[in-house]
């Protein structure tokens, strides 16, 4: 019994040495940093600067970032692109005509001659042109009648008659259904059929003529 109440004086007396010991540091701890400590440690946290603070260290910090800074972008012009104007060219349109050919001359308004043995009426057609005679009034005619193909110039001539009587020359040969209920007795250039008659050829395309075989 004496042995354990001296082992728990000593542990006292232990213990009221360490605690002496610690609440000394303890409040030293607690007491606030003086402003020049915390001005130096504010210092010290700074990252180092190889420049003094005068104007001359100003200006070698302001050199140095315009180092840094890359060069100057100039401004961009944008200008539209030049789109060139086609030229126009005018179409040459022909119908059944040479628009290199001389023009020819009007044909010439007859009166009709008397009707004979060599005059014969029906049923007219037009077709596009003859080989040699582009833009001229010709007419061709069936066989029986006198119709075969003629160069220029032309050997013969036959008055048709339909609104107006023309004088025309004999070029070219058509079958003009000769024989048949569909028979024609001539077959008119775009040009003659202008000249015989006033009716739109693209719609009627049929008109009733009289042909006198004597010129």
């Amino acid at each position: 019994m004496p042995d354990l109440l001296r082992r728990v004086a000593v542990r006292t007396v232990a213990f009221a040495i360490a605690m002496a010991l610690v609440v000394p540091l303890s409040a030293r701890s607690a007491t606030p940093i003086a402003p020049e400590t915390q001005r130096l440690l504010t210092a010290a946290s700074e990252p180092v600067s190889l420049f003094d603070r005068g104007p001359a260290g100003r200006e070698a910090s302001a050199a140095l970032s315009l180092q840094e800074v890359g060069p100057t972008i100039g401004v961009e012009t944008l200008q539209a692109a030049v789109i060139p104007t086609p030229g126009v060219v005018a179409p040459t349109v022909a119908f059944g005509t040479d628009p290199n050919a001389t023009p020819a001359p009007p044909v010439p308004i007859v009166v009709a001659p008397p009707v004979t043995g060599s005059t014969i009426s029906g049923k007219a057609t037009w077709y596009c042109c003859t080989s040699g005679w582009r833009g001229v009034a010709v007419v061709a005619l069936p066989g029986p009648l006198g119709g075969r193909y003629d160069p220029p110039p032309a050997s013969r001539y036959v008055t048709v008659c339909g609104d107006r009587c023309v004088r025309l020359p004999v070029v070219d040969y058509c079958d003009c259904y000769w024989g048949t209920s569909a028979q024609k007795v001539a077959d008119l250039s775009p040009e003659a059929w202008a000249a015989v008659s006033d009716a739109n050829r693209s719609v009627v395309g049929v008109i009733p003529v009289t042909v006198h075989l004597g010129g």
